[in-house]
């Protein structure tokens, strides 16, 4: 009667246990066949997007890194790259000086403020999955969306009305693609999130309700082994007894 009893309650905390774990352990399969399915490259949208610093000759008569210095001799870092700009690659100075980076012409050293045509122009000359202009161009101070990381904050926001929806976030005072967004990475986003259990920042790998989940795991399994035992010594007798019954 004992054996019973206790047989019975560990059936019914290994059905708590199942009922507990058993949703969360489909969700772990269903967003783990996700992460995997889906490279990487793929995710972080690499395909989105040209090969966008052309190559500076010769012939655009840069301002030698001297007179950059000159006109900025508190400046950090000094870079030199290549910008959209007025239908063609521009060599631009990136200036880092009093934690701010400037942009500046490369061959006269005047600033360059860019607009929201030169943005959507930036945007749309670096798209790489065809010719179709921007379906929509928005300013972002505050409150970004989850997809973007508020450090980026002040940006542009470019959103071409493809299959993947694609979004490109660009810094306003350099031009620089800060980041690039699509459907594909928003449900890597949450099923991220559903993997990790963190509903709210979606870093955490460590928080106390996935510790707690995966400690529940262990004592489903526990529980299921406590009953395959009861259930193997439960069967044994009886086979015994069928066999002398035959004899």
């Amino acid at each position: 009667m004992a054996v019973k009893i206790a047989n019975s309650r560990w059936r019914v905390w290994h059905r708590w246990m199942a009922l507990i774990v058993g949703l969360q352990m489909v969700v772990w399969s269903i967003s783990g066949a996700y992460m995997v399915f889906f490279k990487l490259p793929f995710i972080h949208g690499d395909h989105l997007v040209k090969q966008h610093d052309a190559v500076i000759h010769d012939s655009q008569a840069v301002a030698p890194f001297t007179n950059v210095l000159d006109k900025y001799p508190d400046a950090s870092d000094i870079k030199l790259s290549s910008l959209w700009l007025n239908n063609q690659w521009q060599p631009v100075y990136h200036v880092s000086h009093h934690g701010t980076t400037e942009l500046i012409d490369a061959q006269n050293l005047e600033s360059i403020h860019l607009e929201q045509s030169a943005v959507k122009a930036i945007a749309e000359k670096i798209y790489a999955l065809g010719d179709q202009p921007a379906s929509r161009i928005e300013w972002l101070a505050d409150n970004p969306p989850t997809e973007l990381n508020p450090a980026h904050l002040p940006v542009w926001r470019v959103d071409f009305d493809d299959f993947g929806s694609t979004s490109l976030y660009f810094s306003p005072t350099t031009g620089e693609l800060v980041t690039k967004r699509h459907t594909f990475w928003r449900g890597f986003d949450i099923m991220w999130m559903l993997h990790i259990m963190d509903y709210e920042e979606r870093v955490d790998i460590e928080s106390w309700l996935l510790k707690g989940f995966i400690i529940a795991n262990f004592v489903f399994l526990m529980t299921g082994a406590v009953l395959l035992v009861y259930t193997l010594r439960k069967t044994k007798p009886e086979s015994k007894i069928n066999v002398e019954g035959s004899l």
